[in-house]
């Protein structure tokens, strides 16, 4: 007899539920923006939504809310003043705008009292909370670039065959950041200067190719599980040879210089000075059973650390990289200045993935409940280093904000337009990422749109400063959304922050006028401090 489950947190199969909806609904899609079979792959993410029931056989309903693919930027010198350029369409950017255009549907049947599938009825202040049971998940068919996809290439294949479709990340998802400072290590390793925080568009990048050579973090690997290990004990540390110096410690991290005492055999290559914040525990691999190269060698990112962080220090294997800094999104030609997947999803486990217009109608930020990774390369301490360790250190968040902890699972279903699926069954030598970006959300009779370029695919030259030629998600989009929802309720019912407002406000003024939720992101951007914020000459348009 099976098992009752009460809840998805307790599902074993939870992980490839999620992924097998999202593979559902992405097949249901036409075949327009899709890859050319056996040539191209592309990046998949969705929204997903899990209702809970009061049903042990079935104790939550699943639905997808939105889909997003794609693996492109554009470049800065292509930097777009009036908001109608998609400039980051890397997959969970996309499937989080989309997931937006959802929101704002449900909340205008919320305000029209239509009746929501999510949201109560606005309350006293003419605010809107989710109801009872309502959770939404982010899955994404690889780990997302930046931060996320560094890690030991001999730690991988260990992390992935304990986890196997389960949870990986068994902690309550909305506890404290002073929990969290007694319960787990705390990976501090971003450096907070002093510097002017870099004042540009973060959202505009360069052409890139995420399945060219230089794109390492996607490579087809091979990795041997080093498991004969012992304890190393140093002084009142323990050696961190868990995080072999894929990083040098920054002048305001609480680190240790140690070195290492094993009690037997130890890997020098490892643990001989680690310069790293100590965890309590850490094991010290013993080499006689190791894949040398694996054992030396990380997976890479291609994103680029931010102008004025701290920098890679491009040396052999392990020092290749240096981990918990921020990123921008890797191109060729101009830089790239889109913030790194890793680092956006960080944001939206402080800020909230609704962003600063709708957090004017909703009691609450609308935090991921889970993050659901595809079969891929994949560890769970660099997802969670990625998406909240290094978040550990904001304090003075409104009411409301915290430093949200999703839980995190791995499903080991596969994508079947991934790069490893279409390598395997492709004849070419080399197949590369689909130049499109697919746009969809779960609205009755909305079309499904596909970006090329940062424009709706099929526009001319000529009509691109035209309505027409704009995705459904640039920014100017949604804020056309967001002026019609404004234009709903009644003077009772209009939220406090939007109440004698100007019919002359720009879209950077209605973000400012957001008055908690730009309270949370300067606290955000206190630790850091690098971080590329978009410059308000890029913010000062109007709806039409």
């Amino acid at each position: 007899m099976a098992a009752l489950i009460h809840g998805w947190q307790e599902d074993p199969g939870f992980a490839d539920k999620i992924a097998s909806a999202c593979y559902q609904q992405y097949n249901k899609l036409p075949r327009k923006g899709k890859p050319q079979t056996g040539k191209e792959w592309i990046l998949l993410a969705a929204v997903v939504m899990t209702v809970s029931r009061d049903d042990l056989c079935t104790p939550y309903d699943v639905k997808v809310l939105s889909v997003g693919t794609g693996s492109k930027c554009i470049g800065q010198t292509k930097m777009n003043k009036q908001g109608t350029v998609l400039h980051d369409s890397h997959a969970e950017v996309v499937a989080r705008r989309a997931f937006l255009r959802y929101l704002y549907w449900q909340l205008n049947n919320a305000y029209r009292g239509k009746g929501s599938e999510i949201f109560l009825s606005p309350d006293k202040n003419g605010r809107c909370s989710l109801k009872l049971g309502i959770e939404f998940h982010l899955f994404t068919s690889h780990t997302p670039c930046g931060d996320a996809s560094i890690f030991r290439k001999d730690f991988e294949k260990d992390n992935a065959d304990e986890n196997v479709g389960q949870a990986v990340h068994d902690t309550d998802c909305d506890r404290t950041i002073g929990e969290t400072e007694t319960k787990k290590r705390t990976i501090n390793s971003l450096e907070h200067s002093k510097k002017t925080r870099h004042q540009t568009a973060d959202e505009n990048c360069t052409s890139l190719e995420c399945g060219d050579d230089k794109f390492l973090n996607e490579k087809t690997l091979t990795d041997t599980i080093c498991d004969n290990s012992s304890k190393v004990s140093i002084d009142d540390a323990t050696c961190a040879c868990k995080y072999p110096r894929l990083t040098e410690p920054s002048a305001k991290s609480r680190t240790l210089e140690v070195t290492c005492k094993p009690a037997k055999k130890c890997c020098t290559e490892c643990c001989s000075q680690c310069n790293i914040n100590i965890p309590s525990v850490v094991t010290c691999i013993d080499t006689s059973t190791c894949n040398t190269d694996d054992h030396r060698d990380i997976h890479r990112t291609g994103a680029k650390c931010v102008p004025t962080g701290d920098q890679d220090r491009l040396q052999p294997g392990v020092d290749y990289h240096k981990v918990g800094v921020l990123r921008t999104k890797p191109g060729r030609g101009d830089r790239t200045l889109s913030m790194s997947c890793s680092d956006k999803i960080a944001k939206w486990n402080v800020l909230g993935c609704q962003g600063a217009l709708l957090s004017h109608f909703m009691t609450r930020p609308v935090y991921f409940q889970s993050v659901v990774i595809g079969k891929c390369p994949f560890n769970l301490e660099a997802m969670q280093r990625a998406v909240f360790e290094r978040c550990i250190n904001i304090k003075n968040l409104p009411e409301g904000y915290i430093i949200h902890q999703p839980r995190i699972f791995q499903s080991q279903i596969p994508f079947i337009h991934s790069k490893q699926e279409v390598q395997q069954g492709s004849s070419e030598k080399k197949v590369v990422p689909s130049s499109t970006a697919i746009i969809w959300y779960a609205k009755p009779n909305a079309q499904v749109s596909v970006a090329v370029n940062g424009y709706r695919q099929g526009v001319t030259v000529k009509n691109l400063g035209k309505p027409g030629s704009r995705c459904s998600i640039c920014k100017k989009e949604l804020f056309s959304e967001f002026i019609r929802l404004k234009a709903v309720p009644s003077r009772e019912q209009m939220p406090e922050t939007l109440l004698c407002r100007s019919e002359s406000m720009t879209y950077f003024d209605y973000k400012q006028a957001a008055t908690e939720y730009c309270q949370a992101r300067d606290q955000f951007l206190m630790v850091f401090d690098t971080w590329v914020v978009t410059s308000a000459e890029f913010q000062q348009f109007f709806s039409e």
